[in-house]
């Protein structure tokens, strides 16, 4: 009997996928162990209850979470009911006090000084004060304040009260920085040509080294000499390109920024010369670095932080390699990250895949203790029990050209993996990735008793440019699309997952590598969802390099060039448009969901419907899901809740899973009038 991922209907197709399984375990020999110790780990754990749906994905009630500069106040929002407040509370004690209401969009930063919070709205900036609350509004960027034309920069670091705001033309293509004091005095620091969206500045505030893009988003760092600026070093288009701070005597600056043309890294670049220095980047030779903490004492850079495959924190100086060291014993399995430090502090927050919300830590520096923060208000959102959630395996994979790719793996506790059903999750962009991190999708279908499979398959973001640019234009039934079916045949081989109950699901991209795995996989998976899928990815491409660019954003063919397509070149493109899934409706076998937005900016509801209506045609199990209002992502928490209420339904139907609860009252009005047609649940 053949394995049911390889069926064909030839004896040579199956002679040759019986040949590359046994290559793949082969070519797995040397990670199979340590996954069999952790699948081994896993089943032996207690099983965890069926928790309730909602439980997974609740609104945030906790965020902005920050220590003031000075370590004497912690500031929070908080929000109940969709009613978010500022609060802010002594570290010394003494109760929080409410100072302001907010807008769910609201950004929280201290002043340098510690006596203001500013916020950056919609609308504009505001300075409130610490002590009674007061102030109000001290810039305005207009009426809905997304013209593109102003926009909150930061915190000034060199002056006590004041922020920066950006003010853009973007049909001059000219900018002028300006800083605003708390009490709404301004003063202009830059105002000429190209785009200016970052600046250090030297002792006593005055402006030392900006960030200017120019009409071809190449990045100048730019110094100032006397009274004019002039290039110091400049980064690549579209690349990272973040100045962090200037050494103590001014003449060497600290950047965020790719390192030998891969993964972003810390360079200094002497200022005199232009010569650069590595600094630091990844011991594991892996992932790009993604923050830097700089030292509350000198300025200069004394943590790095990684984030894949797990949070990782390195220290860079004396001080820092303490902090780091001290986390890394009061949390052995990691997942903690230095939010900010001040000279006697640091606040924490511990982010992991068993912890649907972030918890927060003061680190006393002096001391070395760690005291917990905000508890109560953490507890107040409810969520599912962190012991009754699901471990996350990193993953590297062989793919089938023998390249090792990257991924994650969510088991449920108590259970053995061989006989699990296996879902598949495809992230979208492509061009983006997961993370070890909470997953609110992954940790609902665990509990529900399904393995999950997160690839990320190369074109994927974090690990370096070269790994990224790695597919080419392979974006058909291509290397992308093999890397995410090797991920799963690896598994599979690895005692992963039952072969003859396994599922895909995916939004925008990832709905268009469902819709891929369906087509040209036809035998392999028992069912798929697809949200946002676009049903040609070539002419989706080739429609948006027609399109003029937004103000102050590149093309998107510029964007495309940069991870190496070429939309009008036919030897990348007419693979993709021969592997498009409208054309090759007649092939899929599976039961499909598909969910579109009347709204969708980027991929046209048209095509959606149109590709249901060939599916119905044929007599496939198809069901179609149209919201009226929505865009390209469900912002709506009854259509989110009723998307995933869906996908319960198709794995209870096709993979086993226990039956979906029943769909509170306003998901059964939402769905009654969205869902246009329902034959992949057989209704």
């Amino acid at each position: 009997m053949r394995h049911p991922v390889c069926a064909t209907p030839a004896q040579a197709g199956a002679r040759l996928c019986a040949a590359l399984l046994a290559l793949m375990c082969t070519l797995s020999c040397a990670q199979a162990a340590p996954l069999s110790s952790e699948l081994a780990r896993n089943a032996a754990l207690p099983r965890a209850p069926l928790l309730d749906p909602g439980l997974f994905d609740r609104p945030e009630r906790l965020r902005e979470v920050r220590l003031a500069p000075d370590g004497a106040h912690l500031a929070w929002v908080e929000d109940t009911d969709g009613k978010p407040a500022l609060y802010v509370k002594p570290l010394a004690g003494g109760a929080a006090r409410s100072l302001v209401a907010l807008e769910p969009g609201d950004r929280v930063h201290w002043s340098r000084d510690g006596t203001v919070l500013f916020l950056a709205q919609e609308s504009g900036v505001a300075a409130i004060g610490v002590r009674d609350g007061a102030g109000g509004l001290i810039a305005m960027f207009g009426r809905d304040g997304k013209d593109g034309n102003a926009r909150f920069a930061g915190i000034d670091r060199a002056m006590p009260r004041h922020a920066l705001v950006e003010e853009n033309d973007p049909i001059k293509r000219t900018t002028r920085l300006v800083r605003i004091g708390a009490d709404g005095a301004r003063s202009i620091l830059y105002d000429g040509r190209g785009t200016v969206n970052a600046q250090l500045s030297a002792p006593g505030g005055v402006p030392a080294i900006l960030r200017r893009q120019e009409a071809d988003f190449a990045q100048l760092i730019l110094q100032r000499r006397g009274k004019e600026w002039i290039e110091a070093t400049r980064c690549a288009p579209l690349r990272t390109c973040v100045p962090l701070a200037l050494s103590p005597d001014g003449s060497r600056l600290f950047l965020r920024t790719l390192h030998a043309g891969d993964r972003e890294a810390l360079v200094e670049v002497q200022l005199a010369s232009g010569a650069r220095r590595l600094v630091h980047t990844d011991p594991a030779g892996l992932a790009d670095l993604v923050d830097v903490t700089l030292s509350p004492r000198d300025g200069q850079p004394m943590l790095a932080t990684y984030q894949l495959p797990e949070l990782r924190l390195v220290g860079l100086d004396a001080e820092g390699r303490r902090i780091a060291a001290g986390i890394a014993r009061r949390f052995p399995a990691g997942g903690v990250a230095v939010e900010s430090c001040a000279a006697n502090a640091c606040l924490l927050a511990e982010r992991n895949a068993r912890m649907a919300r972030a918890r927060y830590w003061i680190l006393d520096l002096q001391r070395q203790a760690f005291r917990p923060v905000l508890d109560e208000v953490r507890a107040k959102g409810g969520m599912p029990p962190d012991t009754q959630l699901a471990q996350r395996i990193a993953l590297r994979y062989p793919a089938s050209d023998g390249v090792k790719v990257h991924g994650y793996l969510t088991l449920p506790p108590g259970l053995p993996a061989r006989s699990l059903p296996l879902v598949t999750l495809v992230h979208g962009g492509p061009w983006g990735h997961v993370t070890g991190g909470y997953s609110p999708s992954a940790q609902l279908l665990a509990n529900r008793g399904f393995a999950v499979f997160e690839p990320n398959f190369r074109g994927s973001t974090g690990y370096g440019v070269r790994y990224t640019l790695a597919p080419g234009a392979g974006y058909g039934n291509g290397r992308v699309q093999a890397d995410i079916i090797d991920g799963v045949r690896w598994l599979l081989a690895q005692g992963v997952g039952d072969p003859q109950r396994l599922g895909i699901a995916g939004g925008s991209f990832g709905g268009y590598a469902t819709l891929l795995a369906l087509t040209h996989t036809p035998a392999m998976f028992r069912f798929g969802m697809a949200t946002q899928p676009p049903t040609d990815f070539a002419r989706v491409l080739r429609q948006g390099a027609a399109e003029p660019a937004r103000p102050g954003q590149p093309p998107l063919r510029q964007v495309l060039a940069a991870v190496g397509i070429d939309p009008a070149n036919p030897a990348q493109i007419d693979p993709i448009a021969a592997a498009a899934p409208h054309r090759l409706a007649s092939r899929v076998r599976a039961p499909l969901l598909l969910v579109a937005g009347a709204k969708d900016d980027k991929v046209e509801v048209e095509a959606v419907a149109d590709y249901a209506a060939r599916l119905q045609e044929l007599g496939k199990p198809v069901s179609l899901l149209v919201d009226p209002d929505k865009g390209h992502n469900a912002r709506n928490p009854v259509a989110r809740e009723a998307q995933m209420h869906l996908l319960l339904r198709m794995l209870h139907r096709h993979l086993g899973g226990p039956p979906a609860p029943a769909p509170s009252p306003a998901v059964a009005s939402y769905l009654a009038r969205t869902l246009r047609a329902n034959g992949a649940l057989g209704e």
